[in-house]
């Protein structure tokens, strides 16, 4: 099987989660993070082993994490504090079946082999349940401090996404990208199976560049009709291409409310609603053509247990079909 299709069946829509898996910009959670002195951004993951394995218990498609290299308060955002890759080790030595994704990974800030060796290395530890998510990278501080040009990002990342595909295959020629090197030289291990490339955003790349060399495109969170318009150009741009269907995949802020039946409420990157208004909300999702969401908890007013059991029993048996195990993608 494919390792798309963990999140990918065409028509349908899957759900997964973004860490980190707290609730710092709920109230309560506001209230928490001050009286223990940690800066805005700074999540609690005390439970993060416990709520990893709940969700992959409850049958959540995937689990998504972003790459945050240093903590800038003007930013505010640590992302999950833990560095993604090695995270990435962990997470998979103690799930069974979710998938793990990056969204994403700073392309432009690694050497390509380095990043190559140790991708392959995550895809075969966790039996093929990588999903790797790449990005340009946003954040001008970074660069400098890792010895590359934030205005020459773009041309690097193509780079590195060229070197990488290269150090992959069975039998490598990385030697048309480094002077001087033996053809016999070769990055081990090889993925067991092919690993998915995710674009988040655009990279200041061509719709038709995505559509030739992704397998799937993470989209910053939108309302739902401005995602219908992003759904579009991307599946114009699959078929403008000649490429089979690949997934359109987004994130929601959701803050999930003590009041079952309180109605949808807007807000910046998704809105707020109770469980019993949750299924309908993402049903407009999947009928605007996302093939994958991912639910990002941090403003929820149930706690992260809490919001994981609700929406496991209620939302997902809507969503994660039980045979799609058995697809082909």
């Amino acid at each position: 099987m494919k390792t798309i299709c963990k999140i990918h069946i065409p028509g349908r829509m899957t759900l997964g989660l973004e860490f980190p898996l707290d609730n710092d910009w709920s109230l309560e959670g506001e209230k928490k993070r001050k009286k223990q002195g940690r800066p805005f951004g700074i999540p609690d993951i005390s439970k993060h082993t416990e709520l990893i394995k709940l969700a992959d218990k409850l049958g959540f498609a995937a689990l998504w994490m972003r790459e945050v290299p240093v903590y800038d308060p003007g930013f505010g955002d640590g992302a999950q504090i833990f560095d993604t890759l090695s995270y990435l080790g962990y997470v998979a030595a103690i799930t069974d079946s979710i998938a793990i994704g990056t969204a994403a990974v700073v392309l432009p800030l690694h050497d390509p082999l380095q990043l190559a060796k140790a991708i392959a290395t995550i895809e075969n530890l966790s039996e093929s349940r990588y999903l790797f998510g790449v990005g340009l990278g946003d954040r001008p501080v970074e660069f400098p401090l890792f010895g590359f040009d934030f205005e020459t990002r773009a041309q690097r990342f193509v780079l590195n996404h060229e070197i990488i595909k290269e150090a992959w295959k069975e039998q490598s020629e990385l030697n048309q990208y480094y002077e001087g090197l033996s053809n016999e030289i070769q990055v081990y291990p090889k993925p067991k199976n092919e690993i998915p490339w995710i674009l988040a955003g655009r990279a200041k790349q061509s719709m038709d560049w995505i559509a030739q060399n992704m397998q799937g495109w993470f989209n910053y969170p939108r309302d739902v009709k401005d995602t219908e318009v992003l759904v579009r150009e991307w599946k114009n741009a699959l078929y403008d291409n000649n490429q089979a269907s690949k997934p359109y995949i987004s994130a929601f802020h959701l803050n999930l409310l003590k009041d079952a039946d309180a109605p949808f409420t807007p807000h910046r990157f998704g809105g707020s609603v109770g469980i019993n208004g949750l299924t309908q909300l993402m049903r407009l999702y999947e009928l605007a053509g996302v093939n994958h969401m991912a639910l990002h908890l941090r403003k929820s007013e149930i706690p992260v247990d809490e919001a994981l059991k609700l929406i496991g029993q209620e939302v997902l048996p809507h969503f994660y079909p039980m045979n799609l195990q058995n697809t082909n993608g």
